[in-house]
């Protein structure tokens, strides 16, 4: 069996540490058949003991439904993305405005392609988990890539930052390359609000598809400054 998607997902509250402390994370599903495929209905659970309280604090924090497949993975093509094009926003000023940690500084430049922004990945992140070679079943790092490119079309267009909300499907149509650089191109769509993306090599390869991406209010501070460069990526 492989994951041939994951559906529904809710961003429902942030799983935070407190104090640099220890928490335990704890992982539910539910699994049933049907179609020939293989569900499972997860919800990611934390507690949490607080002072002067007899019972401790219990917080959904996401919930998904994860479809597996028996059949092997059918490669697709997508639209391969235009390389060289329009004034490119680097990632030193990217990470100006974003806060993610060097793991998950997912991108190394982005541009404007018509009525879509494209993002591409460095060819080499510091490990994200230990150990570094650990198999995953899916990369979430090329889902987030497609989160943060999105990310940007919105700071540049609507002047404010969001923060994953709802999705409602992510497919992997194939394995991605150990090798050679990736590109999550992103549209929106006025009439659904929300965000489509995949991610594709130069030759449009697709390895992973967002569908249905939606986002929470963040920041509506983000100052001139630092909007600029995005701002002139769009163009």
């Amino acid at each position: 069996w492989r994951v041939e998607s994951i559906e529904d997902i809710e961003f429902l509250a942030p799983f935070k540490f407190y104090r640099d402390e220890p928490r335990t994370v704890v992982i539910q599903a539910v699994f049933r058949c049907g179609d020939g495929c293989l569900f499972a209905d997860c919800r990611l659970i934390g507690r949490r003991q607080l002072a002067n309280q007899t019972e401790p604090q219990v917080t959904t924090h996401f919930t998904a439904r994860v479809r597996l497949t028996p059949h092997a993975a059918e490669p697709v093509t997508g639209s391969a993305p235009a390389l060289g094009i329009g004034s490119p926003i680097e990632a030193a000023d990217i990470y100006r405005v974003y806060f993610h940690g060097p793991a998950y500084q997912v991108l190394k430049r982005a541009w404007s392609e018509a009525d879509r922004i494209v993002g591409e990945m460095p060819a080499v992140l510091p490990e994200d988990c230990r150990p570094g070679a650990q198999a995953l079943a899916v990369s979430p790092r090329l889902i987030e890539l497609c989160f943060q490119t999105a990310g940007l079309l919105g700071i540049s267009t609507q002047h404010s930052m969001g923060l994953p909300r709802h999705v409602d499907r992510v497919t992997f149509p194939q394995q991605p390359p150990a090798n050679g650089p990736v590109y999550a191109t992103v549209i929106y769509d006025p009439a659904r609000e929300c965000f489509d993306a995949q991610v594709v090599n130069g030759a449009g390869h697709r390895y992973v598809q967002v569908s249905g991406y939606r986002t929470v209010e963040f920041r509506t501070d983000v100052g001139p400054e630092l909007l600029r460069p995005l701002e002139t990526a769009a163009v």
